[in-house]
């Protein structure tokens, strides 16, 4: 039973706060505790938290609960709405499926990223992927190295490391495959490789990734992006260590939600063509 209920909305979405107050009227009638949040810092104890915006308000709740243990229930505000439980049309649907321990949880594989520079040393946690490019537009090389075996060096615009849950986003309009969500692997794929061999790549998300950007001339550096969302400028030397994190992102979705009926909804997979 949920009693404790969190609801996080995206203030930049014009229809996330009318459907949070919607919401939160909705939960007090059946006695249900709720507490909005318009900020992810300093989480208190949730059973559940409900996001209310797009893909992106999805991602940073996924990197805000899946430390704590919170599962997420996803109302799309948003244009896509890829990781959602429902759209805002079915809020009422979802949330009485909530209440009525209807949903499915489906729990994502995430990154657990080590960034080692300057003698200094931070961590990042991602849903999606993290993605490695270049801070002035130029190529650059990435040495790559997976459970303490060399790979052969990647020399292009970047390199996306996907989890599952990624593969449908930057990944795949980067020439990648599509990954089934339960399939525990990471996704390598070159951004704009200057090689006609560098393919994306498959690897299995109990190993260690190993990553190095070298750099042609003094004054070209790199960035490393984590869900688009958080970034941080990388220079010579850096060491990127990637592993799968400790914890899963758990996504709460409607049982007619699935994976294949969403991609062929969202993304039109499988479209048929008048012949």
């Amino acid at each position: 039973m949920y009693n404790r209920v969190g609801i996080f909305f995206n203030e930049l979405k014009t229809q996330a706060a009318p459907l949070a107050r919607q919401a939160t009227e909705f939960l007090h009638a059946k006695n249900v505790q709720t507490t909005q949040l318009t900020t992810l810092e300093n989480l208190p104890d949730l059973d559940v938290l409900i996001s209310l915006g797009g893909d992106g308000t999805m991602l940073r709740c996924a990197r805000a609960c899946a430390p704590k243990n919170i599962p997420i229930l996803g109302l799309n505000c948003g244009t896509l709405g890829f990781l959602a439980a429902a759209e805002k049309e079915e809020m009422p649907r979802a949330l009485s499926a909530l209440l009525e321990d209807k949903c499915t949880t489906r729990r994502h594989l995430m990154l657990h990223v080590t960034v080692r520079q300057n003698g200094q040393t931070h961590t990042f946690s991602a849903l999606n992927d993290c993605v490695l490019h270049p801070s002035n537009m130029r190529a650059f090389f990435i040495h790559a190295a997976f459970n303490g075996v060399q790979m052969p060096p990647y020399f292009g615009d970047g390199l996306i490391v996907a989890t599952p849950t990624g593969s449908t986003a930057y990944c795949l309009a980067a020439g990648g495959p599509i990954v089934e969500p339960n399939v525990e692997v990471f996704v390598l794929t070159p951004i704009c490789p200057h090689s006609l061999s560098q393919r994306p790549m498959v690897l299995s998300a109990g190993g260690k990734l190993l990553l190095k950007p070298a750099f042609k001339n003094t004054e070209d550096g790199a960035v490393i992006s984590f869900d688009g969302q958080v970034h941080t400028p990388l220079q010579a030397g850096a060491e990127i260590e990637i592993t799968r994190a400790p914890f899963t992102a758990q996504l709460l979705v409607l049982p007619q939600r699935g994976f294949f009926n969403v991609l062929h909804k969202k993304l039109n997979w499988g479209q048929d063509h008048a012949l």
